[in-house]
């Protein structure tokens, strides 16, 4: 009896240390304690600054950032600069957390830099980045409608294959709802970063909150969630009250404005976001202007209300004929013109979670049950659209080009494949039996359209 004792004692002993143990590990691993979640925005100027920003739970909550101009040598220990990070600490769904962030400034325009960031032992990998040069020159990026939901298990793919294609993207822009739940870190932010994992470290992020990006843990409110801000650095040359949400990024001969279109603000406040709009497209002098917000200008899901949700913003980005509008929000694809030959109006979708589409006046190409990327093309007198499915693929393509007076032209491109106009998942149990019902007459009457 007592060796029987002695043997349950002991292996009671040693499962209490394997779970003591397995937990430690698991405090001390390396995304718990090592700097991560690290990507690249800009505060301030592209040229001559660099945002960095990332977490750690690190029991010290000072981190920093060490950089220096990037050489093929490992031997560059002598001309380090460091500076300590802003810390704040944030207690979120999966416990408590320190959200670190630096604005790199006075740098040199076309330069590149290499970077870590961390504290004591505990260190990022070195990384880099490339100032932009502020001149005019040939360039491109990457857009992406909303990622959301599964985005380890198959929003991720969207964002590598983009990354792998397009290495020398100068940044990537996401139209919004990156993640599900705004407010949380499980399944959500947790999953966003670690997808595109280094290529955040290297390439800088532009993005436009969505509705999803706002409080939205158990019912949405209009109110940003603190992770938007916690998580990123972006600029705060918007209205008051809306910084880092609505704001713009002159990137040499572009500038990019980014409307938080699920804001909570007054009659009041709209009014001078729609003043600082004007003042921002009015004042540009570059070459070309790009607008994103998250909700499409209009309902395209096939059980949402069609109408424009902006008309005053549509009305104004058609004034100055901004060349194209980059959103999301609607779980599909499409792009076209409405009341006037530009803007472009582009909606997209990065991840797995799809709409059925209603096939509005205006869509020229669109696009359901399908996962895509953009790439953007730019020159002084030309932008070159590609969209591209997760296989790498062009889906959709066009040109827009300027001529000496300044006038836009617009040209789809030749020989694009068959549209993808599958009806999403559980498309009956999902939608109104007369959705239902209609859609393959609507599909017909709209690819009929299109041969006239």
């Amino acid at each position: 009896m007592k060796k029987h004792t002695l043997l349950f004692i002991s292996f009671s002993i040693l499962v209490f240390h394997c779970q003591g143990q397995k937990k430690e590990e698991y405090d001390n691993s390396l995304l718990e304690q090592w700097p991560h979640h690290i990507k690249l925005s800009w505060e301030t100027s592209p040229e001559n600054s660099q945002a960095v920003s990332w977490r750690t739970r690190a029991t010290e909550p000072k981190s920093y950032i060490e950089y220096v101009e990037a050489t093929a040598s490992p031997f560059f220990e002598e001309r380090i600069k460091k500076i300590e990070a802003t810390s704040r600490s944030h207690t979120s769904d999966d416990g408590l957390w320190y959200y670190h962030s630096a604005n790199l400034q006075d740098l040199q325009p076309n330069t590149q830099y290499s970077y870590r960031v961390g504290h004591k032992d505990q260190w990022s990998e070195w990384s880099e980045f490339k100032t932009a040069t502020g001149q005019n020159e040939p360039f491109k990026f990457l857009y992406f409608g909303d990622v959301q939901r599964y985005i380890h298990s198959l929003g991720s793919r969207t964002l590598r294959q983009a990354v792998l294609a397009n290495p020398d993207a100068k940044f990537m822009l996401f139209a919004g709802d990156l993640i599900h739940r705004g407010g949380l870190n499980k399944e959500n932010w947790n999953e966003f970063f670690p997808a595109a994992g280094w290529a955040f470290q290297n390439i800088p992020i532009i993005a436009t909150p969505g509705n999803h990006e706002h409080k939205w843990e158990t019912k949405e409110t209009k109110e940003i969630a603190p992770l938007w801000n916690l998580n990123f650095c972006f600029s705060k040359n918007g209205p008051d009250g809306q910084e880092e949400q609505t704001y713009f990024v002159d990137y040499n001969n572009i500038r990019v404005i980014s409307l938080d279109t699920s804001a909570k603000i007054t009659p009041a406040q709209w009014q001078e976001t729609y003043v600082w709009l004007e003042k921002a497209l009015k004042e540009f002098k570059g070459d070309w202007v790009f607008v994103t917000f998250h909700h499409a200008m209009a309902g395209l899901a096939r059980n949402r209300n069609p109408d424009i949700r902006f008309p005053e913003i549509k009305a104004l980005l058609e004034k100055y004929k901004v060349p194209m509008v980059l959103t999301g929000h609607e779980h599909l694809y499409a792009r076209g013109s409405m009341d006037a030959a530009f803007p472009i109006h582009v909606v997209s979708v990065a991840g797995p979670y799809q709409n059925a589409i209603q096939f509005s006046d205006w869509v020229e190409r669109a696009g359901t049950s399908i996962q895509l990327y953009q790439e953007i093309y730019v020159s002084e007198n030309k932008l070159e659209y590609v969209a591209k499915t997760v296989l790498g693929e062009v889906y959709d393509a066009f040109t827009i080009t300027k001529d000496t007076s300044g006038e836009m032209q617009f040209e789809e491109a030749v020989d694009l494949p068959a549209e993808s106009l599958l009806p999403t998942k559980d498309f009956e149990k999902r939608y109104d039996k007369e959705l239902v019902k209609t859609y393959e007459a609507d599909k017909t009457e709209y690819l009929q359209r299109k041969k006239q």
